[in-house]
């Protein structure tokens, strides 16, 4: 049968809070959902319920109960980076993670094709506990074959594993040998170390129904008729009848970015500059999920000759993990410059670049650096605006600003720039078509109206015909000056551009007034 390994982490939210703080173990300790008298306790130390602290109290009352008592609140992204941080480290150790989805500190491992990686279970299990460990994170891995009996067997062996443990407690391994031991240790589980409603706990309760085992001796269509279709299929998870089976997640994606360049290029100083920006981009990435890089892989796509292709991977190792992007552009430009370019032969060159990275959790210092760290240095782009004026002129840089006008050329005008300012996008409007217009309108060949939609060239073979045309929007005015009518048109050629055209009526003449991107 395939291996299943269940990994139950208990009080994930209170052990986070002590990683945070590791002196506050030796005290009684809560999580609340919010730091102030009203918050409500969430979960509770071992120590805070001998002090009569339960969950669902509130902060100003548990504080009343225990003057010494320590507590903090972890944010839901704080929770949920690190049920993504564990899910990513299990990951290496199975194709196959699922994770509860409860939200819990639970997750399971797939065995499928695993055997010529570990030479037993009981290393595939250590494997998994060494994960916990160097999270610095306590719990229970359990190798069984079945995803519900090995959640239960590890819920029932990980209480109080955590919430008593004044000194972290390593992470327990159980590894059954046959699915006749896994059945019958978990059929000793009691009800109230699973997620069972209070309702049905209790009412089960009465009858003297308080493990699995003595659940399974009940008649299931009796349950299912007195009990509902929940204690019904918590039933048949019991007894092995209901089918429970892992959903396993996609890995996470390992972030790279990527640059093709238009030639070959050998020059150092203009590889760097394409680097840049690649390297700008992951560590954005790599700071929405929390994450620093502890080494940047830089491959070059090299060209020799006509049709000759080979990569390059180099490996570059900071100093410590970091989201410094100079820091990091300048080991690239070292690699460069000294190991790589004056390596490669005279013919060849560079036609694409590739970063990516190994990371670790970053530190909040490290995240607080790079939120604070500007990505654009609008001083900088100040000074070369005014670089560009003061050789080329006052008018040489110019912004794009809306004008009343009833023409489209006529709904838009240019302005000095004079500084630079951040873009503001505005995210409560729909997107829109974005018209790039020409300067001029371009006459377009005269065609035969019939052939408009199969076979009309307007602009070269390389767009190739119009495969359909939608219009026509209908301008007209100017009858105090000059009477204009123009019929719009947005035409999709074969290769799926899509270009903006009019009919000029009284000119009877087509023309190309832009293009939509």
């Amino acid at each position: 049968m395939t291996r299943v390994a269940c990994i139950d982490i208990p009080a994930l939210p209170l052990q986070l809070l002590w990683r945070r703080q590791p002196a506050w173990r030796a005290q009684p300790t809560v999580v609340v959902d919010e730091d102030r008298p009203q918050g409500l306790v969430l979960v509770a130390s071992e120590a805070a319920r001998a002090l009569r602290v339960l969950p669902g109290q509130r902060y100003a009352t548990a504080l009343a109960l225990a003057p010494e008592l320590r507590a903090g609140v972890v944010p839901p992204e704080e929770l949920a980076a690190a049920q993504d941080e564990i899910a990513g480290r299990l990951h290496a150790l199975s194709p196959e993670v699922t994770r509860d989805d409860a939200g819990c500190g639970t997750f399971w491992l797939g065995g499928a094709g695993l055997a010529g990686v570990y030479p037993s279970a009981t290393a595939w299990g250590a494997a998994a506990a060494a994960v916990l460990d160097a999270l610095g994170l306590s719990g229970v891995v359990v190798v069984g074959f079945s995803r519900f009996a090995t959640c239960a067997v590890a819920r029932a062996r990980g209480h109080g594993l955590v919430v008593s443990a004044v000194e972290r407690a390593g992470t327990r391994v159980h590894v059954f040998a046959r699915d006749l031991d896994e059945r019958t240790t978990a059929r000793a589980v009691p009800l109230d170390r699973l997620d069972v409603d209070p309702a049905l706990r209790d009412a089960l309760a009465r009858l003297g129904v308080t493990t699995l085992g003595q659940l399974v001796r009940l008649p299931g269509g009796g349950v299912l008729e007195r009990f509902g279709s929940a204690a019904h299929r918590l039933y048949q998870l019991a007894t092995g009848e209901g089918w429970d089976p892992l959903a396993p997640e996609p890995p996470p994606e390992a972030p790279d970015e990527r640059v093709l360049l238009d030639d070959p290029e050998l020059d150092a100083e203009r590889l760097v500059f394409a680097t840049k920006g690649a390297l700008d981009r992951l560590l954005v990435r790599l700071a929405d999920h929390r994450r620093a890089l502890a080494a940047l892989y830089l491959e070059l796509t090299l060209q020799h000759g006509v049709g000759r292709h080979e990569r390059r991977v180099d490996c570059i190792k900071p100093a410590a993990a970091t989201l410094d992007g100079r820091a990091l552009l300048g080991l690239v430009r070292l690699r460069l410059e000294h190991q790589i370019i004056g390596s490669l032969p005279a013919a060849s060159g560079v036609v694409a670049i590739r970063v990516w990275a190994d990371d670790v959790a970053a530190t909040r210092e490290q995240l607080a650096l790079f939120a604070e760290k500007p990505r654009r240095d609008l001083r900088a782009a100040d000074l070369a605006i005014a670089r560009l004026r003061a050789e080329l002129g006052d008018d040489a840089v110019v912004r794009a600003v809306l004008r009343p006008g009833h023409l489209p050329e006529a709904r838009f005008g240019w302005e000095r720039l004079d500084a630079v300012v951040a873009p503001r996008p505005r995210t409560d409007r729909p997107r829109l078509l974005v018209r790039r217009v020409l300067t001029r309108p371009l006459l377009l060949p005269p065609q035969s109206p019939s052939v408009r939609d199969d076979g009309w060239v307007l602009s070269g073979l390389a767009h190739g015909t119009v495969t359909n045309i939608l219009g026509p929007y209908i301008l007209s005015g100017g009858w105090w000056s000059s009477e204009i009518q123009r019929e719009y048109h947005f035409a999709e050629t074969r290769r799926g551009d899509c270009l903006w055209l009019y009919y000029d009526r009284p000119r009877r003449r087509w023309y190309q007034h832009g293009a939509v991107e």
